[in-house]
């Protein structure tokens, strides 16, 4: 082999470092690509909410909401039964609602149009919690929720009494 070809040959040789070079290369060029769809969009959102996420108030839960209620609940001292309900709640927007609940227990059977009044405290970033009085209860139920779907959607979960385990779904009616 001449000189010539000899200098030929090794400049044409590739590094064993070429392929992770190209695959580094690449991997920077998607990654920059990410973040400039990833602005671009944010810059969308942004523009789109400009002032923030929506704050929620009392007044965010106003009128009639449709609940469907389950799970199981504390009857006496060691007694527990599961149970599922639906009722119609009326928030006033001020902190208060009202509640005509229908309901069937596999102990209790069923129960139709028990009434139950409540104070209810929405916070800033859409939770809160309310207190639920019914008739005879020697305590009321606390439930923590929070508002979903623009306030056309409630999740409640109940916190107190600890032997009720009880999740709620409500849909705000006539919309």
């Amino acid at each position: 082999m001449r000189l010539h070809e000899t200098a030929f040959a090794e400049s044409n040789r590739v590094s064993p470092r070429a392929p992770s070079i190209r695959r580094a290369g690449a991997v920077a060029m998607a990654t920059g690509l990410a973040v400039i769809v990833g602005l671009s969009l944010s810059d969308t959102a942004t523009a789109a909410n400009k002032d923030g996420p929506p704050e929620c108030t009392n007044r965010t839960l106003q009128g009639d909401y449709g609940i469907l209620v389950s799970g199981s609940r504390g009857l006496d001292p060691g007694v527990t039964e599961s149970f599922v309900g639906t009722a119609l709640r009326t928030y006033d927007g001020d902190g208060q609602f009202t509640q005509i609940d229908n309901g069937h227990g596999e102990i209790t059977g069923f129960r139709q149009n028990v009434q139950a009044y409540s104070t209810y405290e929405v916070h800033a970033n859409c939770s809160g919690t309310s207190l639920i009085y019914f008739p005879g209860a020697p305590s009321p139920v606390e439930t923590a929720f929070v508002i979903v779907a623009h306030g056309d959607e409630v999740k409640d979960a109940v916190m107190a009494p600890a032997r009720n385990i009880v999740t709620a779904s409500l849909w705000r009616v006539g919309r």
